[in-house]
């Protein structure tokens, strides 16, 4: 069975930091644990909403439980996902039963820093905005989500451009990252049921963390629904609340369009190839359907800081 559900979640409720638009100089409210003015920690706040939101995705009636789990590398996506992670290579180990709710034989639940999952920056003509943080340096933050060598272990899909994107080139962005996302989890998949038969086969599913308005372009590029106003509020990015999209029946091969033109100047495809035909209803990966939009349920303070 390939993939056939994803969840987004956004992180938790973070410190501030302020941009002098004149000169391009970045400015923490307090110091971030990376030294990246951009790259700020949660608030206490956002703290329990990561671990509430752990409580639910590590709950029995949550499945199918994650089999691989990416993130945007800045700090406050790891520090959201870090509970449920723990929680669920704590499961792993155990070795719990195979029922309902259980975890994957197979998932391998260390976190893969995506780049073309991380923070959506404006474009500018004359200064950079701040580097996405390296896979080495959270490693040092996160021991328990990123392993030895994490380098070695996971290669990301893209870089995006220091200089900011535009509204489509963000889109275009995250179709890329998603494309290449679902076409290596579905290659791992095929690869870990080739020696099981087709009835014992089970639901595979994968967790992202990102920002705002990553999440709502990813939701659009899954879709392959894109409005004509790119402001209009169709996806919702609450802070932790989880979005889930299901595999639409017959998976497509996936269609490349003419790319790098399309991408940010400046962005550098690692892995990836070129930007996916992923518009009028088509979606990546085959397209997906949105069967739970932004949910809070589980969460005391209910939906917060939607964009």
């Amino acid at each position: 069975m390939p993939l056939d559900t994803i969840y987004l979640t956004r992180h938790g409720h973070r410190l501030n930091w302020t941009i002098d638009l004149r000169t391009g100089t970045y400015k923490s409210q307090f110091p971030t644990p990376t030294g990246n003015p951009a790259d700020p920690a949660l608030t206490s706040h956002g703290v329990r909403q990561s671990h509430e939101l752990a409580e639910h995705i590590a709950g029995l009636g949550f499945h199918p439980k994650p089999f691989r789990i990416y993130s945007s590398p800045f700090y406050r996506c790891l520090q959201t996902v870090q509970p449920s992670v723990e929680e669920l290579k704590r499961k792993h180990q155990e070795k719990s039963s195979n029922g309902h709710g259980s975890i994957d034989a197979a998932a391998d639940l260390d976190v893969r820093l995506e780049n073309g999952l991380g923070e959506w920056f404006g474009p500018t003509t004359f200064f950079e905005h701040p580097s996405h943080p390296t896979p080495s340096t959270m490693r040092g933050h996160f021991p328990t989500l990123i392993p030895d060598s994490p380098e070695t272990k996971y290669t990301p899909l893209l870089v995006p451009s220091s200089r900011g994107e535009t509204i489509a080139e963000l889109h275009n962005r995250v179709a890329t990252a998603l494309e290449g996302i679902i076409a290596d989890v579905d290659a791992e998949i095929t690869a870990a049921e080739a020696d099981i038969k087709p009835e014992q086969r089970t639901s595979k599913s994968i967790l992202i963390c990102a920002h705002a308005a990553p999440l709502i372009a990813m939701g659009r590029a899954l879709t392959g629904l894109m409005p004509e106003d790119s402001s209009i509020e169709d996806f919702h990015v609450f802070t932790a609340g989880l979005s889930t999209f299901q595999r639409r029946g017959t998976v497509k091969s996936p269609s490349q369009g003419s790319a790098q033109s399309i991408l940010a100047k400046g962005t550098i495809l690692t892995r990836a190839e070129s930007v996916p035909e992923w518009e009028c209803g088509r979606g990546v990966g085959g397209g997906w359907d949105c069967v739970s939009n932004g949910d809070c349920s589980f969460l005391s303070g209910g939906a917060e800081r939607g964009w």
